[in-house]
């Protein structure tokens, strides 16, 4: 998982007491400093650069970026191939969805896992740590999918992995809002651990449409029945 990797890589800046404006070893150096694999360290450095971490200057090489000054917006990466709103309109939809495939199976293990990521993102939120709490985000969402009994379901989260999570990490700019990140997700767990399938499928919703707020992106959903009566 590139996360891990982008952890590393943020480990390294620490301990070098590297500042904005200064420059990283080469991606081709890192694997070799982190014993990782060339397109590991791409993909970790793109989530560095979708976090607002770090910045990659064409034909100069990465550099640790300034903190704050850019919207979540403008972290999301031109080569995606959609808009970030057309990401969040397609995931308010089809993520509910799987959670309800889902729900039966979240049980044991699988409730264990959720339980996990949920607190250890939590605690990344309050530790300020992005890279964490988007590593533990992920997985969260991960296991819904994992759990869904539907391979074409599995297999478009697995196509679309990439573009679902930068739209799940380009908030996290804002380090502030990563605790509102956090207890959404906790609200979720919540309804999943008192059996409450539509509650934990509109908390889901709830969590993807304020995520697209916090990147002031309005997608223009209809309510359902239940959430107009709340």
């Amino acid at each position: 998982m590139p996360s891990r990797v982008a952890r590393a890589i943020q480990d390294m800046i620490a301990e070098r007491s590297l500042q904005a404006g200064d420059m990283l070893p080469s991606q081709r150096d890192m694997t070799v400093l982190l014993g990782a694999s060339r397109p590991s360290v791409r993909e970790a450095v793109s989530m560095l650069e979708t976090l607002g971490l770090v910045r990659v200057e064409k034909r100069k090489g990465v550099f640790v970026a300034a903190p704050g000054g850019r919207s979540p917006a403008d972290m999301w990466p031109l080569e995606a191939g959609y808009a970030l709103k057309e990401v969040f309109q397609f995931r308010v939809s089809f993520e509910p969805a799987a959670l309800r495939l889902a729900f039966p199976n979240l049980k044991g293990a699988a409730l264990q896992r959720l339980r996990a990521y949920a607190d250890a993102l939590k605690v990344a939120a309050s530790n300020g740590n992005s890279v964490l709490a988007a590593e533990q985000d992920t997985l969260f969402h991960d296991v819904i999918f994992e759990h869904c009994g539907n391979h074409l379901y599995d297999d478009i989260r697995r196509h679309l992995s990439r573009v679902m999570q930068n739209s799940q990490w380009v908030p996290m700019v804002m380090l502030e809002q990563v605790r509102d990140t956090a207890e959404e997700h906790m609200s979720i767990l919540a309804a999943i651990e008192a059996g409450d399938c539509d509650a934990a499928c509109a908390a889901l919703e709830n969590h993807i449409i304020a995520a697209a707020r916090r990147c002031d992106l309005d997608i223009n959903i209809n309510l359902s029945p239940r959430e107009q009566t709340q």
